[in-house]
């Protein structure tokens, strides 16, 4: 009976909000287009999201091309798919908080003003809405992070666009860590935008390294992921008791994964503290590809739903796809189950 109820409200739209899956890198499916100051400007590859709460977004300018104040205080993001009609799948309305500006470059972080969202019908939406407001009133998952619904639906529109998950390595053979994030972005000219939690020990060591390297990782190895993520909380690791082997970064010599696709090496220009995140702001020193097979990415849930939709055989196509992301999150139940032990 419960079941039956499940597929008459949600119909075949019920899958995990972060859903993860192998995708290019870069991803190749959605471009984000900034609207509010004449032509529209592909950023695509000139935003990060900065923080949760508040929720921030950053968006890198060449100086000289900054838009005037009036325009930034009603600047307005679009994701549409690249490919096809180009339809438009999410919007998500900006107000300007605060600039950085370094060299020829400007950095303008946002915070949102308004969220539309359309992978969904509206009518299956507000029931997913509902559906989360109530988990998330029985059980709290964002480890203290407290959103607004407005900052809650921005950024389901946010992680529309594919994310890779990427492994960051700091320190040495000696010493060191590595732990796994998703927040994340190219600025634009060379910068580099990422964002730790702020209690959290790791981004500590990414400050005080002043340099780090990001590993994205191949799909089949994406449960790692998930293995490593008490790896915040630790200001060093055993390098040697990791699941896999270690090599060291081309540039910087820091360990990374052996099965690495692509391996970022950046030198930390800035760090900013933002409620529950430090953003760090970066240049990248070596941007080395290694293979071109699909990265773990992650994406989010409405979003796949729509992808779903697109295919002749969904049905099966879903099923595939959950069992995928589900194998994908193995790790995750080994981490909760050393972190219920160490209380």
């Amino acid at each position: 009976m419960r079941e039956a109820i499940k597929n008459i409200v949600f119909g075949e739209t019920l899958v995990p909000q972060e859903f993860t899956l192998g995708l290019p890198d870069p991803q190749t499916e959605i471009t984000v287009w900034l609207h509010g100051a004449g032509a529209p400007i592909d950023i695509t590859h000139r935003h990060s999201m900065v923080c949760a709460a508040p929720l921030t977004i950053c968006v890198g300018f060449a100086t000289e091309h900054l838009p005037n104040e009036a325009d930034l205080s009603r600047m307005k993001l679009s994701l549409c798919r690249r490919h096809g009609p180009k339809q438009v799948l999410g919007e998500v309305g900006l107000k300007s908080k605060a600039k950085i500006s370094r060299d020829k470059a400007t950095f303008v972080l946002f915070e949102p003003r308004s969220s539309k969202n359309f992978c969904l019908s509206k009518a299956r939406l507000w029931t997913h809405y509902l559906l989360h407001a109530y988990r998330q009133r029985r059980h709290d998952n964002t480890n203290g992070i407290k959103m607004t619904f407005l900052e809650r639906r921005a950024t389901m529109v946010l992680f529309i666009r594919p994310h890779p998950i990427v492994l960051v390595s700091v320190g040495s053979e000696e010493s060191g860590n590595i732990f796994p994030m998703n927040l994340f972005g190219e600025l634009g000219d060379g910068y580099f935008g990422f964002a730790l939690r702020t209690e959290r020990v790791a981004g500590e060591l990414v400050e005080n390294a002043g340099r780090t390297a990001l590993s994205c990782m191949p799909l089949s190895q994406g449960f790692i992921a998930y293995q490593l993520a008490n790896n915040h909380t630790k200001r060093s690791i055993d390098w040697a008791q990791l699941p896999f082997l270690t090599k060291v970064s081309a540039e910087f010599s820091i360990p990374v994964p052996d099965f690495a696709l692509r391996v970022r090496e950046l030198d930390i220009c800035e760090v900013h503290s933002i409620g529950s995140h430090r953003f760090f702001l970066a240049r990248t020193r070596r941007d080395q590809v290694l293979s071109e097979a699909p990265a773990f990415s992650s994406i989010h849930g409405f979003y796949q739903s729509w992808r779903l939709r697109q295919i002749e055989e969904r049905k099966k196509e879903r099923k595939v796809s959950l069992a995928g992301d589900a194998m994908n999150k193995r790790g995750r139940y080994r981490s909760e189950t050393i972190k219920h032990i160490q209380k």
